[in-house]
């Protein structure tokens, strides 16, 4: 047996660890109707901040001749924010259709329930503000005549001085 066999008898590569889980997760998404994981990451983007921020796309299920455009299960955790996806429908099909770049999906059906716990969405409880300060925003905002102009300055204000302080 020379060397150059017994090398090509040997088949079995490594691979990094991201591409053996990227496998494993296809066939899970593929078991969903999902074509890729970009659907469930990007979901935020493509449903905006109030549904995307509140639901969770499950599966896409196709008919089985593949022709007709298939029907996105969308879990809410919210039941008052079916109605607003109802009434949004239409966008998010033109929405999603476009991020497949095809007629991918005809129709929604909403699933009530709850939604995995995202551990990033959970920030710690902003601290006061500090006396100097808000005294130095109250300061800054003396000229702006307009009073709920102001008072929206001030919470704005207010509020990038906490977020500064926790960051």
């Amino acid at each position: 047996m020379s060397d150059t066999s017994a090398t090509e008898t040997r088949k079995a590569k490594t691979q990094s660890v991201g591409r053996a889980v990227s496998g494993l997760a296809k066939r899970a998404l593929d078991k969903r109707g999902f074509v890729d994981a970009s659907i469930v990451n990007e979901w935020p983007t493509i449903a905006g901040t109030l549904i995307g921020g509140n639901s969770l796309p499950e599966k896409i299920s196709f008919p089985r001749d593949r022709k007709k455009p298939g029907t996105l299960h969308l879990r809410l955790e919210n039941g008052a924010l079916s109605t607003e996806v109802m009434h949004f429908e239409p966008v998010l099909l033109e929405r999603l259709n476009r991020f497949f770049g095809f007629r991918a999906v005809g129709r929604i059906k909403i699933i009530q329930g709850p939604l995995p716990k995202d551990e990033k969405k959970m920030r710690p409880a902003l601290p006061p503000i500090e006396a100097e300060k808000r005294i130095a925003i109250e300061q800054s905002l003396e000229t702006v005549a307009d009073g709920e102009i102001r008072d929206a300055l001030m919470q704005l204000g207010k509020h990038v001085a906490q977020r500064r302080a926790v960051d």
